[in-house]
């Protein structure tokens, strides 16, 4: 359309030159001379207007093949780039689905390694309850084992004569006098150092000079079972009776600190109930 424009453009310039020239020749107002220059000037113009023309149509077929090798250019990279982003879909697709595989051994390995964990805490516990129970049956052979040999001991010292000292201390005791008693047992740890009965010995003492009111003595006494005798079943009754006579001789400081101690080491047994009972009393 533009070349047309520009063609049509040029002709028609050309045409209203020779109708000026006409125009002159026929009112005979331009010499012969300058009507020869005219008409070679009109013929240069119709030259180069020919060659113009040429040039417009060269021009006009280049335009065509460039826009050609543009669409077909584009056309090539328009599929280019879809292959492209064809590529990279389906690239994308296969990742996705492989972090989906990914996550799904994730999750199946958590979960076997929960189950194996909680196997592994069931057979714990159940190793843990087996050795509870045998602890405590060894607990229990330990103590019938003491038992025994405190039977045999006691039999051993009967047939000895060492055990009539303890039980005539005991009798005296009995008796109320507390004198005899404690110098009978005092007898018997002497004869029997090791003995079985050694720690109810001492405790006994101890009664005897609470009994005599001689509480300061008293308190040492308890102190020797609970000290050199923490296994003894005496050890509950030397702390309770310690605390009674602390109370005596106005220390209440002590025997607070002493009935506490018997309960929280002996919680449920007969002796800490009165301690609780004693403390009540001393607040």
């Amino acid at each position: 359309m533009r070349n047309k424009v520009v063609k049509l453009t040029i002709d028609y310039i050309v045409r209203i030159f020779i109708l000026m020239l006409l125009g002159f020749l026929v009112v005979g107002c331009a010499p012969q001379d300058q009507v020869n220059m005219l008409e070679m000037r009109v013929n240069s113009l119709d030259i180069q207007n020919q060659a113009l023309t040429k040039k417009v149509q060269v021009m006009s077929r280049q335009l065509n093949v460039i826009r050609s090798d543009l669409k077909e250019v584009g056309k090539k990279d328009i599929a280019s780039v879809r292959q492209t982003l064809a590529n990279l879909s389906n690239r994308l697709d296969e990742l996705q689905a492989e972090q989906m595989r990914i996550n799904g051994l994730v999750d199946q390995i958590n979960y076997q390694h929960q189950q194996d964990y909680q196997k592994l805490n069931q057979q714990i516990n159940q190793i843990q309850a087996e050795l509870d129970n045998i602890q405590q049956e060894l607990k229990l052979l330990e103590a019938s084992n003491k038992v025994t040999q405190q039977v045999e001991q006691t039999r051993k010292e009967i047939a000895q004569g060492k055990v009539d000292l303890y039980h005539q201390a005991l009798d005296l005791f009995n008796k109320g006098k507390f004198e005899e008693a404690e110098k009978t047992l005092r007898a018997y740890i002497n004869q029997n150092p090791k003995g079985l009965l050694v720690p109810n010995a001492y405790f006994w003492i101890g009664e005897c000079e609470y009994r005599m009111q001689r509480y300061e003595e008293a308190i040492l006494d308890y102190q020797k079972v609970i000290t050199e005798f923490p296994q003894s079943n005496k050890v509950p009754d030397a702390l309770l009776k310690q605390g009674l006579a602390f109370v005596k001789i106005g220390d209440t400081d002590s025997a607070k600190i002493v009935l506490k101690k018997l309960i929280k080491f002996y919680p449920n047994t007969p002796q800490a109930r009165v301690a609780k009972k004693q403390l009540k009393m001393l607040e």
